[in-house]
């Protein structure tokens, strides 16, 4: 089973692993496959704030997935108290109807119950500044920097909708992005396969535009615009292309559509 998740990796897939800790998942295996999402038993995530044994459980595995460079998930939170205890635990993405009904969508006003805490010191960042980019973060696909163009053009036949795909290292940071307009127009030019399909992707690649997710919407919009000269292409050629969202150390953790930033700040 390792193996096949080594090469879905290899193939530019995010691997998860659900139900950790509660599953029969052995820890190893966390080791072993390196995933990049891990995502606790909901049922586990919710009891921590009252046991005191689950709530070691739970911090465990936020070091175990820290040391490994994964991503700790807390499904099914649905009061404000449990998103709090699994912040202390150190849980840093939670799921649930504690944060937002089912129904809400990119765009649309959030609960943090973790700033509930704090005592206002002046006019609150969401007033003044607007959503946050991680609210319109959406999954990237995320390839190793080695692989070669004829792999990437594997990954944008084979799934339609993909605008693009990250190229990152063995950490997981980004090192260059793929739009896949321009990469298909440069393949599918005079020899453009024979020149380019096995050779590594990066050739055909942009550097990655980069926006930390704490930044407001707002600030990570002008940034689109503002990096969008000195492309491959002409002037301006980049303002629609996707921007690389990081976590805290720099990995990449999503994507955003400028024009989503767009038609969320207008509403």
């Amino acid at each position: 089973m390792t193996a096949a998740l080594h090469g879905l990796r290899r193939a530019g897939y995010l691997v998860a692993l659900d139900g950790v800790g509660a599953v029969h998942a052995p820890l190893d295996l966390l080791v072993d496959v390196v995933p990049y999402l891990v995502r606790l038993d909901g049922e586990l995530a919710r009891r921590a704030g009252a046991d005191p044994r689950r709530a070691a459980l739970v911090t465990a595995v936020a070091e175990l997935a820290g040391r490994i460079g994964a991503h700790l998930l807390a499904p099914g939170l649905t009061a404000e108290e449990h998103v709090l205890r699994a912040r202390d635990l150190g849980v840093r993405l939670v799921q649930g109807t504690a944060l937002a009904p089912p129904e809400w969508r990119p765009g649309m006003p959030v609960t943090v119950p973790v700033a509930a805490r704090e005592e206002p010191r002046g006019p609150r960042p969401e007033t003044t500044l607007g959503p946050r980019v991680s609210e319109f973060t959406l999954p990237a696909v995320t390839m190793p920097d080695t692989a070669t163009a004829d792999e990437v053009l594997a990954v944008l036949t084979a799934e339609e909708g993909v605008s693009g795909v990250v190229l990152v290292d063995e950490r997981r940071r980004p090192v260059a992005t793929v739009d896949r307009g321009r990469f298909l127009l440069r393949l599918s030019g005079a020899y453009g396969h024979a020149l380019h399909a096995h050779k590594p992707a990066a050739r055909l690649a942009d550097p990655p535009r980069t926006v930390p997710h704490t930044v407001p919407a707002i600030a990570a919009l002008r940034a689109a615009g503002s990096s969008a000269g000195g492309a491959t292409g002409g002037e301006g050629d980049r303002v629609y292309d996707d921007l690389v969202v990081t976590d805290e150390v720099g990995r990449c953790a999503g994507i955003v559509r400028v024009a989503d930033l767009i038609r969320g700040l207008t509403r």
